[in-house]
């Protein structure tokens, strides 16, 4: 009788067994649908000579896509530093992260989460950039207020300062490709983009014959225009957000543009800004007029 007892209890617990493991393989555990995670690009342990680098992952349930799932991006660098990045998964389940990549050695991973779902992590993956380009981001800079439509302008060159030119530039507002652009015999892309107002960052990416380079990221402002009516028809309308070094750089570079004295004096009134006083203003400002 005890025989026929602890079989019966051996085929209940294979039971209770099977039923777990086959509630994993449909997505269900706790009465909760889990959600999965693939990790579209690149593929793992790929080689670029280009960047940015575009990383996708997809989230779906039963595989079904979830849309406006909060996607945490993990990207470790050749084991020095970590930076995360969130973003959400649009109609389809995928979420696009461009990622300027150095040089060097990466592992990202993703990890999704939703109200109602628990969150899930997906596996480890590798990739690599080899860059041989040198890109500079000139204009727009940190400390000089931009107005739209903002003018940009990256140099490319290689080692040594040899400009390289010809080499296709493509420049990106808050990681957003606006344009692109071939360089001139000295290197240098330029570009004009509408921006909407406010602090935004850019960055710029070149290309040429399978070799490519990527600029620092620079953060930079977009002024509001604020209109002075003066009587005088050279008068323009100028940002009027600014940080402290910005905005007096700029009123330089308004007031010689009037040709008017009274006018001028009128707006340094206004402005509350003695135009003899000397500013520390970085050297391209002149490109602005």
């Amino acid at each position: 009788m005890s025989k026929v007892l602890r079989s019966k209890r051996a085929v209940e617990v294979a039971a209770v067994i099977g039923i777990y493991f086959l509630f994993l393989t449909v997505g269900v555990y706790s009465g909760q649908t889990t959600i999965s995670i693939d990790l579209v690009n690149p593929p793992d342990g790929a080689k670029s000579q280009s960047s940015p680098v575009e990383l996708v992952a997809k989230a779906a349930v039963r595989g079904e896509p979830l849309p406006d799932a909060s996607m945490r991006f993990r990207i470790g660098y050749s084991g020095t530093y970590e930076v995360n990045f969130d973003m959400y998964t649009d109609t389809q389940g995928m979420a696009t992260l461009t990622f300027p990549a150095w040089s060097g050695n990466y592992t990202w991973m993703v990890t999704a989460e939703k109200h109602g779902y628990p969150s899930i992590m997906s596996t480890l993956r590798s990739f690599s950039v080899n860059l041989s380009l040198t890109v500079d981001a000139l204009l727009p800079s940190t400390f000089i207020v931009a107005f739209s439509p903002v003018k940009f302008v990256a140099r490319v060159a290689k080692a040594g300062s040899s400009p390289v030119e010809s080499a296709n530039v493509t420049f990106y507002v808050d990681s957003a490709k606006v344009g692109s652009t071939l360089t001139d015999t000295q290197g240098i892309a330029r570009l004009s983009s509408p921006v909407e107002p406010g602090t935004h960052t850019w960055f710029a990416s070149a290309g040429k014959d399978d070799e490519g380079g990527i600029s620092r990221t620079t953060s930079f402002i977009v002024g509001s225009t604020l209109g002075f009516t003066t009587g005088d028809s050279n008068s323009r309308s100028y940002g009027s957000r600014f940080t402290d070094v910005g905005f007096r750089c700029h009123v330089e570079i308004v007031l010689s543009t009037f040709e008017s004295m009274e006018t001028r004096g009128r707006l340094e009134a206004t402005l509350q800004v003695n135009h003899d006083e000397e500013f520390d203003c970085p050297e391209p400002i002149a490109q602005l007029r």
